[in-house]
């Protein structure tokens, strides 16, 4: 295999990998990369409608991941308490299979006595945010889920960083996490959570300061 069939076999690997991506956010960033190795690879061999196709599929792909990390006027929270309990016992139990998976420990139950938030794209319900205060100026963050659809770094900064003043104005100045999933070590790392220790059970705890 030479390397003009590298360019390609990449590019088609990148392209279906792309497609099995229930987040839009990682399909368009690999589908991206797919596309642009399937434009080199057309240049490569002088077929330019693959060129002009996949040069053009890797615009479009630049063109909505800036418009999709700078619109954030799209996104709101509202309580549960306002929302009801039949509202949002509906929204957990369709996605509890995926929601076990990141926050195994955490219950239904224990939602509803948290401070507890469900997350609004375009209206559309899209994740769990939930909170418990604790003394000096500590609070807990029992879950900050969303759905696969929108899963990504969008609502984590939206809440952590440009509503940071909903944590100051209760004089809250440390966050706290703890969590087993490794996917969600990492998300909570990328916005500034900081490993502190490991808990016997194996778990991580994790710190950011507001």
């Amino acid at each position: 295999m030479n390397f003009t069939e590298t360019i390609g076999y990449l590019g088609s690997i990148l392209v279906a990998i792309s497609l099995s991506m229930k987040s839009v956010w990682k399909l368009r960033i690999i589908n991206l990369f797919g596309s642009l190795f399937f434009a080199i690879y057309g240049y490569l061999i002088g077929a330019w409608p693959i060129f002009v196709v996949n040069s053009y599929i890797t615009l479009m792909n630049v063109w909505y991941l800036i418009d999709f990390s700078r619109n954030t006027a799209c996104l709101s929270y509202d309580s549960v308490k306002s929302l009801g309990d039949n509202y949002f016992q509906r929204f957990y139990s369709f996605y509890e299979d995926d929601i076990r998976a990141f926050f195994p420990e955490v219950g239904l139950e224990h939602l509803k006595t948290a401070e507890t938030s469900v997350l609004f794209r375009n209206m559309l319900p899209v994740g769990i945010f939930s909170l418990e205060v604790q003394e000096k100026g500590r609070a807990r963050v029992i879950m900050d889920y969303l759905v696969p659809e929108f899963r990504d770094f969008r609502f984590g900064m939206y809440i952590y960083l440009k509503k940071s003043y909903i944590f100051r104005d209760r004089n809250i100045e440390i966050l706290e996490a703890i969590t087993k999933v490794k996917a969600h070590k990492n998300y909570l790392n990328r916005l500034g959570f900081e490993e502190k220790e490991t808990l016997p059970d194996g778990s991580w705890r994790m710190e950011k300061k507001i």
